[in-house]
């Protein structure tokens, strides 16, 4: 059962951006969630710099990205790679735009429920 509520919440995080849902980061994240992460510029061949955002932003970002649909409807890879009491640890891969994967660590907590506290992400080449 655990894996699956894992599992379950884990898909709320390409979820809220596919749908450009803040709601979603309300109900499935802590309210001190950050996303840090490398985005590669494929035109330019070269990494940009470390990017952190905490829960504002992250709202920001979700109802934003893909406003010209650009997330396709692809297959969604989740593995969960370590399970305790009270953590998780999820790496997720899909594509986040045509031609543009992406890889992202999704570090859960246990409370009441399971929630997302922490994304660590990069472009895949």
């Amino acid at each position: 059962m655990e894996q699956s509520d894992i599992i379950q919440i884990s898909k709320k995080y390409p979820q809220a951006f596919k749908s450009m849902d803040p709601n979603l980061i309300d109900r499935f994240f802590t309210k001190n969630v950050t996303k840090t992460g490398f985005l590669y510029d494929y035109e330019s061949s070269n990494w940009t710099d470390m990017t952190t955002v905490g829960v504002l932003d992250l709202k920001n970002w979700v109802t934003d990205y893909n406003k010209h649909d650009i997330i396709p409807d692809s297959e969604i890879k989740i593995q969960i790679l370590d399970l305790q009491e009270k953590i998780a640890v999820v790496k997720l891969e899909m594509d986040w735009a045509p031609n543009k994967k992406g890889c992202d660590y999704l570090f859960l907590i246990k409370e009441d429920t399971w929630l997302i506290d922490k994304i660590l992400w990069q472009s895949t080449l």
